[in-house]
């Protein structure tokens, strides 16, 4: 199948922006518990405000992608970060990468770390990061097969980091 990968367009986008991040929350934190989705939802507020960040701001981007009738199928935000933790130097971080279930095994989330590649090296970065839960096997699986290496694991945590090329202009 075929997708159509962009930037943001319009409401439509923020709405299922947030949809999937909640959608990814869930997933990650709130899993195996059975909990009334206000609670979940309330438990996401408190996150959110934990570390309050801004997707549409000047360092962030977010690719949609969409099937070529035009329904959203998933997406991936970036960031520019610099170096923390174990990671030694500016990079791209991967806040998201969620691709809707039915859409899932169709080669989407690739596309969406390929622009990920892509705008790394717009940037002028070397490097992109991200963050999965090692109950998470399909997404350390992808990772590692796109040359991710897991650099450091935190309790349930896995940070991986992938070394890239640089386009000189």
């Amino acid at each position: 199948m075929d997708f159509k990968i962009r930037t943001f367009e319009n409401e439509a986008d923020k709405d299922f922006f947030d949809k999937l991040n909640f959608e990814s929350f869930k997933h990650d934190f709130i899993r195996g518990k059975d909990i009334p989705e206000e609670e979940a939802r309330k438990k996401f507020r408190e996150f959110e405000a934990a570390d309050p960040l801004d997707p549409w701001g000047k360092d962030h981007l977010t690719y949609f992608a969409s099937t070529l009738e035009g329904e959203l199928a998933g997406l991936i935000w970036l960031a520019e970060r610099k170096a923390f933790y174990k990671f030694k130097e500016q990079l791209v971080w991967i806040y998201n990468l969620h691709v809707i279930p039915k859409y899932r095994r169709r080669g989407l989330a690739r596309k969406l770390l390929a622009k990920a590649d892509e705008w790394a090296m717009e940037q002028g970065l070397n490097s992109i990061g991200c963050h999965t839960l090692d109950f998470n096997t399909q997404a350390r699986s992808l990772y590692e097969s796109l040359g991710y290496k897991l650099i450091a694991t935190h309790n349930e945590s896995c940070f991986y980091e992938k070394k890239i090329g640089v386009l000189h202009f």
